[in-house]
C-alpha cells in the first residue's frame, strides 16, 4: 500500500492568522483523533514569513483522504477559513516503495505538483 500525503502552503491575509490557526488546529486534531486513515496532520508556521502556514498530511490512501473531506471538522474548517486565505498551493505526494523510515515517517516523491486538491 502506498501512503497518500499532501503538502499544502497557505498565505494568510493580514490580521487573519489567529482565526486561521484555531480552525487549522481543530481540523488537525479532529483528523488524527477521529479518522483511522489519517496517520499524520501537522500544522507548521513559518518563523521567517509570519503570513505563511503549511500543512503536512499523511493518509493510508486516497480513499482515506476522501473520507477526511466528508468529516464535520473538515467542513467546519473550510467554512471558517474561506475568507482568511490569500493563496493556497497543494502538492500531492505518495510514498515511494522502500523509503519508509518508520510508521510515522515516509519518504515521498511528487505525484502531481501544485494540484488544487483540497
Amino acid at each position: 500500500m502506498n501512503r497518500f500525503a499532501l503538502w499544502v502552503e497557505f498565505e494568510i491575509k493580514p490580521g487573519a492568522m489567529p482565526a486561521f490557526m484555531a480552525a487549522a488546529r481543530n481540523d488537525a486534531t479532529g483528523s488524527t483523533a477521529h479518522e483511522p486513515g489519517c496517520r499524520r496532520f501537522d500544522v507548521l508556521a513559518d518563523p521567517v514569513r509570519p503570513d505563511r502556514v503549511c500543512f503536512y498530511e499523511v493518509y493510508d490512501d486516497e480513499a482515506a483522504f476522501e473520507a477526511h473531506r466528508a468529516m464535520p471538522h473538515f467542513k467546519a474548517y473550510l467554512i471558517a477559513t474561506e475568507a482568511l486565505v490569500a493563496s493556497k498551493t497543494v502538492t500531492r505526494l505518495v510514498a515511494t516503495e522502500g523509503n519508509a523510515v518508520s510508521e510515522g515517517t515516509i519518504g515521498a516523491t511528487s505525484n502531481t505538483s501544485r494540484e488544487q486538491y483540497r
